[in-house]
Order: structure tokens, then C-alpha cells, then sequence
């Protein structure tokens, strides 16, 4: 792609630039917004200011052109979403971008520094969705200190510009190069939770060279203005009055990141088969507390255009959550089944219209359906915390859809959307077959955003897109799991103590749910762009998890039927029941999932939801299992301790959010 990169003159903005180049876009131009006076500190949630005046210095460095536009704007709007907001320095960046069109007009992209501000990534994002520009965020979610080592090792020669932290002092460390700093932010951060690439404004720099740069900056003048004198966080500023552009001995290209490449693989022909006999959709939804679920979403007529189709179903679900007092704004997640994965497009275009903002997570999938979409809708009326992050990075794949990657509900539970085997940084599938590894490590850094990871996950469905391999996946998704049994992360430290033999047994109980949690593979016709496999996962949040303490749980009946789960008890009841197909089988399902939930102490009403893979030409009859229930024929079905294999796994969710959120509150969690 064609990329202007927004550029502070800071290490972040420059190595972020430096990433562009190794992953093969073209740099066409710096722009910068720039304050109305050069070395003036201003005021702003979004932008660095001081060194801004350098940057022209360093387009002619890099030999590009350089656009500029004076900060006017504040930061009017500081929620963390954004919405068009008349005087915000928002609306700064949307001209500086515009002027860079109408000079540019073939850039496609646009590159910024962003690692953790949540803050600055959506309004990024926000601005280049009204340009139809893409956003390119290479650092984002880094780990720091990896980053700040990486930037040292590949040459970005940065120094200090402003510093405001603790442990660090105007006088001493102003001007002083990351690499002669490098030690002393280690040494803050084991001290005092120092933000090592300074995301939490402890400091910020000025790069005078890298490997992009055709000449290197020499400072000729420099003062330090104390901005502020304070005892323990002195604010310091290094003003350069006057720099020159000094030759280099051969100029050299940012080293090879060693992130792979890879090819798309030839699209997933589609399936000839006829359509399996499955039940006429019928719309049906539940309540329990303050979560609904509307199954059985399919058009309503066969004279509809395709588009139409998919628009007609979105207009019975905003009619099905009307009658419970909900709107599509409380949808966090849904199940999308296509007769064609031609269909998705239009899928797409549905979301986009109907999910302008807060989209949900989104699981989607080709089927053997006599319908052309079918879906089912998880909504709430919780507060949640969502994920949606539409720059290309190197953390987790961007959305190919407008849906978010992830949702947490009451603080407790994050369902995962659909990970498909994308490289990150590239967008394309990897050219590692099958590689479903690549899919749970798009889990896990999702899962990560949310102080989470595959240790928390409390149930597993896997797609596959290519022949049935028996259990094999099943096997691999399981030592995956496993296999990230004893990492431990930032955040599972806080609150976590090793020093009595009941903390020891509390995490060797949540290191277990890793080797217990329901996994489930089924084979499915086709998944988006060719895909071979796909990851939908749901997990707890760490304070969750270390407060209520997930089991996992076996039960077999006397007529062939078996099942695993996850359980917290009156809160919690997540798995598949495995079986064979027969008439009586709503009969028994229904009395095999009462026993659990006897276990759990929850209720039949808790149950939210029922999603019945079958394999058979026929769809089982679940008469008496009276909740939403969405069929999805599957054509093979993996589980465990199944020999020959399942024809029918029915995916339960009980789930009771407000009591696990109340309890968390009310320990002090929340």
C-alpha cells in the first residue's frame, strides 16, 4: 500500500514507519500537526507536540514530502469512543489527512505509532473510516520491553525530549539516547510499573536517525525549560533551537522483522451437495435476567434479492429484540450460516449498516442450509467492554468484517469472534497448512487485551474447513491449551500469592480447567476466504477466574449419551453433550442436561441457548428442549472418547452474568 505516516519526530511513530517499509508498503509522505509555536508544549490527549518542528527535518532526511497542519482543536471529546465532535483536535487530524489526498491522491493507508492508548487508536481509525483509508498500527499491543529492545537493535536513534516520571530528571536525562536509557527504564519499571516505551507519558523523544534516514540529525542548540520543578515528578522539556542535516556512509533499510509471509491459498471451492433436511427456521427467543437470545433468524420470503434477504433478517431481529425491550446496540455476539460464502459480502454490508457502532463478535460459516442466512443473536443489557480494532498490526488480525474481535460481559466473560489462520501484519492466510496454532495465538492476543488468556478459556469450537483427520485437532487444540499451562502473565500476579498450600491448590485448579474445558471439532463446507479452520472461544476474565474457580465436569448416561463442562455453580454451565440421533433424543437430552445443571444448582431457564450440530441427513427432534435451539448440519464431528465418532454435539449455554457480576462487586473486584 501507498502510506502517509503521521509522524511526531517521537521512536514510536518512526519505528512504526520502519515496519511499513519491511512488510512492503511504500512511505509517500510524513504529515505531522504541528502547534502554533515551534517547542511549545500543548495541551493534548492525542498528540506529542514538542519536536514537531523537527519533522520537516526529518522528511528531508528521508527524502519525501512533508504536510503539515497547525493544532487548533482540543480535546473536547474524551470518551473512548468518538464521534464527529465540532472544535475537537480530532477534526485537526481529518484536515491534516484530507490535505494529504488532494496531494496524494493514490495513498491508501496511513501509519501511527499507537502501542496501548486505546485512545489514540480509535480516533485514528475513526478518521481514516471517513476517508476510506486503512489504518496501519505495527506496534500496537507490543510488548515493551521486547519493543524498546527491538528499536535499540535496529538502529532508531532517539533521544529524550520531555521526561515527567518519577526517577527521572530534567537536567540528567534530557537529551540522553534511548540506548543510554535503556537500563535505567528496566530499573524504573521493576521499581515503580515505569512504562518502559513511555505509554503512560513518563517521557518522549526525538529520533535523529534510523535506517530509513538518508542523512542523520545533528543538534547544533539545545535548552532545557523546566516546566515544572515538582519534588517527586519533575517536568522537564529539551528545546532544540537549531539542528543540520549531516551525510550518512550508505543507507540502509529497517532489518528483516522476521514476521513470515505468506501466499493466499487457492479459494475453498464450494460444495456441490444438496441441502440437508433441516428445520424450518422458526424465530424463537428466551430472556433470562438481563440477557436474550434469538435463534432461528431466517428470510421470511424466497422472492428477495440476495442483499435483501440478509437485510429482511436483520429487520425480524430488531423486531424480536424490541419485544423484550432491546435494540441491535445490545448484540455482542452472533452466529452467521450461509448456504454460499458468496453470501458474506452482503453479510458485511448488513453488519456495517446495522452495527454503526459497538458492533458484536461474529462467528461465520458455511452450512448445508435451504435457506441462504440464518442466524442467532446473543444480546444483553450489561455493560460490556469491547474490542474492536480496525488497524493492521502485528498483535491480532483486524476484523475482516465490521465486528468487534471480542466482548466482555459483566466484567466476567469474554466471547472470542471467529479466528481464522491470519498473519497479523499481512492480513493473509499463512502458508502453513491447516496451521491451527496461528489461530489459537490470534485467541490468545485477543484474550490478552482483556487481561486473559487460553488458561481462562472455558469452552472451544473449532471449525474445519478440509477432510476430518480423526482427533487429530481435537487432540491439538487440547495440548495447546495445555502447553500454555505454566506462562503466567502481568496481571495473574496481582492479587495471587504462593506463600500457603491453598494458594498453591487454587492454581493448580485453574492450571486443571486448561486440561478439562470442552473442546469440540466439527467439518463445515467452507469458511471465510478459504480459510482450512477456525477458532470461536469463550473465556473468563483473570478477576473471575481467580474468584470463582471454573471445574470441569464429565457426564455419561445409560443410553450412549456423554458430555463435558465447565461449571461455576449458579453461575456458570457451558458444554457439549455427544450422541446419537433417534427419535427420542429431545427426551434425552434434555434429561442429561438436567442432571448437570442439578450439579451446577442452576435452573432450566438459565440455559440461554442450544446449537445442535448433527451429521445426519435428518436434524434431531428436540421437542421438549423448549429454549432457542439453531441447527447446524456439520459433516463429521471430533470429540472426546468417541469411537466411532459423534453424529450429533450439542453446544449448552447457561449462563447467570448479574449473579457473577454482583458476587465480583461485591469482593471487591469491580
Amino acid at each position: 500500500m501507498k502510506v502517509v505516516a503521521l509522524v511526531s519526530g517521537g521512536k514510536d511513530s518512526i519505528y512504526s514507519m520502519m515496519k511499513c517499509v519491511s512488510y512492503g508498503h511504500e512511505i509517500v509522505c510524513l504529515a505531522t500537526l504541528q502547534p502554533p509555536h515551534a517547542n511549545e508544549e500543548v495541551d493534548s490527549f492525542m498528540f506529542q507536540s514538542i519536536g514537531t518542528h523537527i519533522v520537516e527535518h526529518i522528511a528531508t532526511c528521508m527524502d519525501v514530502p512533508w504536510v503539515s497542519h497547525t493544532l487548533e482543536g482540543k480535546s473536547v471529546s474524551t470518551e473512548m469512543g468518538y464521534d464527529t465532535t465540532e472544535g475537537d483536535e480530532v477534526e485537526d487530524l481529518l484536515l491534516l489527512l484530507q490535505q494529504v489526498q488532494q496531494k496524494f491522491p493514490d495513498v491508501d493507508a496511513v501509519s501511527s505509532g499507537a502501542i496501548f492508548s486505546n485512545y489514540q487508536r480509535t480516533r485514528v481509525e475513526h478518521v481514516c473510516a471517513r476517508l476510506n483509508l486503512t489504518s496501519l498500527a505495527y506496534l500496537w499491543r507490543r510488548d515493551q520491553a521486547d519493543l524498546m529492545h527491538e528499536m535499540i537493535e535496529h538502529d532508531v536513534h532517539s533521544i529524550l525530549v520531555k521526561v515527567a516520571s518519577m526517577g527521572l530528571s530534567p537536567k540528567k536525562h534530557l537529551g540522553k539516547s534511548l540506548a543510554d536509557m535503556h537500563s535505567t527504564f528496566l530499573d524504573l519499571h521493576d521499581k515503580y510499573q515505569f512504562h518502559i516505551c513511555g505509554e503512560g507519558g513518563e517521557y518522549e523523544t526525538l529520533t535523529l536517525d534510523c535506517p530509513l534516514y538518508k542523512k542523520r540529525l545533528v543538534i547544533d542548540q539545545a535548552h532545557i525549560h523546566v516546566h515544572s520543578d515538582d519534588m517527586f515528578a519533575p517536568v522537564g522539556l529539551y528545546c532544540i533551537d537549531a539542528v543540520h542535516l549531516e551525510d550518512k556512509h550508505g543507507v540502509g533499510r529497517p532489518a528483516d522483522t522476521g514476521v513470515a509471509r505468506s501466499s493466499l491459498p487457492p479459494a475453498f471451492l464450494a460444495s456441490t451437495h444438496p441441502p440437508r433436511s433441516t428445520p424450518c427456521p422458526t424465530i424463537k427467543s428466551h430472556r433470562f435476567r438481563d440477557q436474550v437470545v434469538v435463534s432461528g433468524l431466517a428470510s421470511s420470503t424466497s422472492a428477495l434479492s440476495l442483499s435483501d434477504k440478509v437485510l429482511d433478517v436483520f429487520r425480524q431481529l430488531e423486531h424480536a429484540l424490541a419485544l423484550h425491550a432491546m435494540h441491535l446496540k445490545d448484540v455482542v455476539f452472533v452466529h452467521a450460516y450461509v448456504k454460499d460464502m458468496a453470501t458474506f459480502r452482503d453479510v458485511n454490508a448488513a453488519f456495517a449498516a446495522n452495527f454503526p457502532t459497538m458492533p458484536p463478535s461474529r462467528s461465520c460459516v458455511q452450512v448445508h442450509l435451504a435457506d441462504d442466512v440464518v442466524l442467532d443473536c446473543w444480546a444483553s443489557r450489561a455493560k460490556r467492554e469491547l474490542l474492536h480494532v480496525r488497524s493492521i498490526s502485528e498483535w491480532a488480525p483486524t476484523c475482516i468484517g465490521p465486528y468487534s474481535q471480542a466482548n466482555q460481559l459483566h466484567s466476567s466473560l469474554i466471547v472470542v469472534a471467529g479466528q481464522i489462520p491470519l498473519v497479523p501484519a499481512t492480513m493473509a492466510l499463512s502458508a502453513v497448512p491447516n496451521d491451527l496454532s496461528l489461530c489459537v495465538a490470534n485467541v490468545l492476543a485477543v484474550l490478552e487485551a482483556f487481561e486473559s488468556n487460553l488458561r481462562h478459556i472455558v469452552i472451544t469450537l473449532v471449525y474445519k474447513a478440509t477432510e476430518p483427520s480423526g482427533h487429530a485437532e481435537y487432540d491439538a487444540v487440547r495440548s495447546m491449551l495445555a502447553g500454555n499451562l505454566h506462562r503466567r502473565d502481568e496481571f495473574e500476579a496481582e492479587g495471587d500469592s504462593d506463600e500457603s498450600d491453598d494458594e498453591v491448590d487454587k492454581v493448580d485448579a485453574k492450571l486443571t480447567l486448561s486440561r478439562v474445558s470442552p473442546i469440540c471439532v466439527v467439518t463445515v463446507p467452507a469458511l471465510p476466504k478459504g480459510a482450512p479452520v477456525e477458532v470461536e472461544a469463550v473465556a473468563m476474565a483473570h478477576k473471575a477466574l481467580r474468584l470463582f474457580d471454573p471445574k470441569g465436569y464429565h457426564q455419561r448416561d445409560d443410553q450412549g449419551g456423554h458430555s463435558d463442562w465447565t461449571i461455576v455453580p449458579r453461575m456458570l454451565c457451558m458444554g457439549f453433550v455427544y450422541g446419537p440421533v433417534g427419535d427420542d433424543v429431545g427426551w434425552d437430552v434434555r434429561r442429561h442436561v438436567m442432571r448437570v445443571l442439578e450439579y451446577a444448582n442452576m435452573a432450566w431457564h438459565s440455559i440461554l441457548h442450544m446449537r445442535v450440530h448433527y451429521t445426519g441427513a435428518t436434524a434431531p427432534r428436540l421437542a421438549t428442549c423448549d429454549v432457542p435451539i439453531t441447527f447446524v448440519p456439520v459433516e463429521h464431528i471430533a470429540a472426546p472418547s468417541s469411537s466411532p465418532p459423534p453424529t450429533l454435539a450439542i453446544q449448552v449455554t447457561a449462563y447467570n452474568g448479574e449473579l457473577m457480576e454482583t458476587d465480583l462487586w461485591l469482593a471487591k473486584q469491580i
